[in-house]
């Protein structure tokens, strides 16, 4: 009798499981389907693109990471993207999206490219663009979180994810970038910072420190000369006086 309920159980929890994948879309151990998902949750994650990274008239080119699971592919999974128009704000002339992407045989991730266009409309309001994989042959959307890619576009300036993020944990929160190149997140300062990344042509994504360092220190620098020609007007924003550690 034991046995009996001992394989009852164990039938239920298989039905469970099969059932819940199903809900999700995602059929664990079927072979034949290779489910597509953006790396960010869209219900907790939008990336933000700013045209005050870029130089005037320079068009925006971004990279959405993208996952595979499913069917484990031995050649090149060739997919195509395009926009959800219930969560798409931005025109359709603002913004080109690829033919096909591809996510290369083997590999568990790929990128897509996104190019964004300025329009004077977003001198003052943020537009959406959000992205999803479509369905076709052996491709399928990922889980229903992941199935989007939620971009928000405009001329205006925020705080950047990078300039933000913990990089700590819960018990001892910090930020590398403000504890040990930039210091306090202002306004003034972040326009700065961007200013002398146009100087190169650089547009800085929060990942190379080395570049972080160097126009960091250049920043500093910058900031130095400024107070030394001006002794009893040093440079401020609007928490005070302006300074910049730098690590190293």
């Amino acid at each position: 009798m034991k046995r009996i309920s001992f394989y009852i159980v164990i039938v239920l929890l298989g039905v469970s499981f099969f059932t819940s994948c199903e809900e999700q879309g995602l059929v664990t151990h079927t072979n034949d389907v290779s489910y597509v998902a953006f790396e960010k949750n869209m219900t907790t994650d939008t990336t933000g693109v700013s045209f005050k990274f870029y130089n005037e008239g320079e068009n925006a080119k971004i990279l959405l990471g993208v996952t595979i699971s499913g069917k484990v592919q031995d050649k090149d999974l060739e997919f195509t993207v395009s926009v959800d128009p219930e969560r798409t704000t931005l025109p359709a002339t603002q913004y080109e999206l690829p033919e096909k992407c591809v996510i290369k045989a083997g590999e568990l991730t790929g990128e897509i490219l996104v190019v964004l266009k300025y329009y004077e409309k977003l001198d003052t309001k943020a537009e959406l663009l959000t992205l999803q994989v479509n369905d076709g042959g052996e491709v399928r959307q990922g889980p229903s979180v992941y199935s989007r890619a939620i971009i928000s576009v405009s001329n205006l300036l925020f705080a950047p994810e990078w300039w933000t993020r913990n990089d700590g944990d819960v018990n001892n929160p910090y930020n590398i970038v403000e504890e040990w190149y930039l210091g306090r997140y202002s306004e003034k300062k972040y326009l700065m910072f961007l200013e002398e990344l146009k100087k190169d042509g650089v547009v800085f994504d929060g990942k190379d420190m080395f570049i972080l360092r160097k126009y960091a220190l250049r920043l500093k620098n910058r900031i130095k000369d400024y107070n030394i020609q001006h002794p009893d007007e040093p440079m401020s924003d609007e928490y005070g006086k302006m300074e910049i550690p730098v690590a190293g």
